[in-house]
């Protein structure tokens, strides 16, 4: 029962982070806009702001995790080849559904993209340097710790944990108002999270999900940075 409400508590933090994050940034834009210091729209001031934070919430992850990610590197560091050969083909199977779910999804709400895909596209812009390390480093290792590793240690059964597991990731891709097509759009997240689960629950080994999820998104950001 003590492991379950550690466990509780390290995915509660992901959702406490972000708020603390948020406030903390308004609290400081606040006290320098009494000395005429404009931070609201100083772009190197939010790149290194979000970097910062998110690196102290990485950094409190692997701190956690300490033991468990020594182990899984350990088991992974000699074969991770042939991990990630044995699991692309599910992570590919899952691109295809997904992509399928999204056509399907995209009829029925006549949205092109989700709010979400907006939101990160806009941030892409705006925020480039904050957004590589997030995409590519901090959500891969952040997302897999909480999303895969946490639930998975809180939800014994197999098949509860994948539902779980997938949905709530899903649901987590959600932003701005959470209605009726905002439900609809974050099924191919949804998908991502079932294929992803599914990938931890077989290997075993967080890595092979964040190296996966890592190379997922780092080929999202080249063809966001390509297309513009």
């Amino acid at each position: 029962m003590k492991n379950i409400t550690k466990y509780i508590l390290i995915f509660l933090s992901y959702f406490i982070f972000d708020i603390v994050l948020a406030t903390i940034q308004i609290l400081i834009i606040g006290i320098f806009k009494n000395f005429n210091i404009n931070l609201q729209s100083n772009i190197l001031f939010r790149n290194l702001y979000l970097i910062i934070g998110s690196l102290i919430y990485l950094i409190f992850m692997i701190i956690m995790y300490k033991d468990d990610i020594k182990n899984d590197i350990k088991e992974i560091k000699n074969n991770w080849i042939t991990l990630l050969l044995k699991y692309i083909p599910i992570y590919l199977i899952g691109i295809l559904f997904m992509s399928l779910s999204n056509i399907l999804v995209q009829n029925i709400t006549n949205m092109e993209i989700s709010d979400n895909e907006q939101t990160v596209r806009m941030a892409i812009k705006i925020l480039p340097l904050y957004m590589s390390f997030s995409v590519v480093i901090f959500a891969p290792i952040v997302e897999e710790l909480i999303f895969r590793k946490t639930i998975r240690n809180i939800v014994k059964n197999d098949y509860i944990y994948l539902i779980i597991s997938g949905i709530v990731f899903g649901l987590i891709h959600i932003s701005g108002k959470v209605d009726f097509n905002g439900i609809l759009m974050s099924i191919p997240y949804m998908i991502m999270g079932f294929d992803f689960s599914y990938i931890y629950y077989k290997s075993k080994n967080i890595f092979t999900t964040i190296f996966i999820h890592s190379i997922h998104n780092t080929i999202l950001l080249i063809l966001q940075f390509i297309g513009g």
